[in-house]
């Protein structure tokens, strides 16, 4: 049986998060060639197999793009470090993730998949919320240092301004 009594950590702020990520209007809504292209360029600008910009709704984290233009994919959000993410200011980073006692019960660690490394930029709105994060994932360790930190903060910003586009905002 599934133990569903995992706790999910959320701001202070969650509804007001939750309210503002709506108004983008792009949870849950087909691929766009822009969104997979970051995706892309993420993956080899950072040399990761797995390059994905997610978004984190009340209960999931949804896939907008992939690092193979997928979209779509869904996640319950006390199994994706994306909920962790967006809760920092600064690059979420795990170098090796199995050292990390609190996520050998994650089974996207310890399962087929076996992930290892893990870092990610929140997505943040002109508002200062944090919707979601453009993150990166290989199945070995890596060392991930400050300019690896400086581009993806960089690509995250990309995938605002993008969608500050959606809604008719400037950054």
């Amino acid at each position: 049986m599934e133990n569903n009594t995992e706790c999910v950590l959320v701001s202070t702020d969650e509804e007001a998060r939750l309210e503002n990520l709506k108004k983008y209007k792009i949870l849950y809504t087909k691929t766009e060639p822009i969104f997979d292209q970051l995706a892309a360029i993420t993956a080899t600008m950072m040399k990761t197999p797995i390059a994905m910009i997610n978004f984190v709704d009340k209960d999931v984290v949804w896939t907008k793009a992939d690092q193979h233009g997928q979209s779509g994919q869904e996640l319950e959000r006390n199994q994706s470090l994306c909920s962790l993410a967006i809760l920092n200011e600064s690059v979420t980073v795990f170098e090796d993730l199995i050292q990390n006692p609190a996520m050998l019960s994650n089974p996207l660690f310890v399962g087929e998949s076996g992930f290892r490394f893990y870092a990610a930029a929140a997505i943040t709105t002109n508002e200062g919320f944090r919707v979601g994060a453009v993150c990166i994932v290989d199945k070995k360790p890596r060392v991930f240092g400050e300019e690896d930190r400086k581009k993806l903060e960089k690509l995250a910003l990309m995938v605002r301004l993008e969608m500050n586009k959606r809604i008719g905002i400037a950054l």
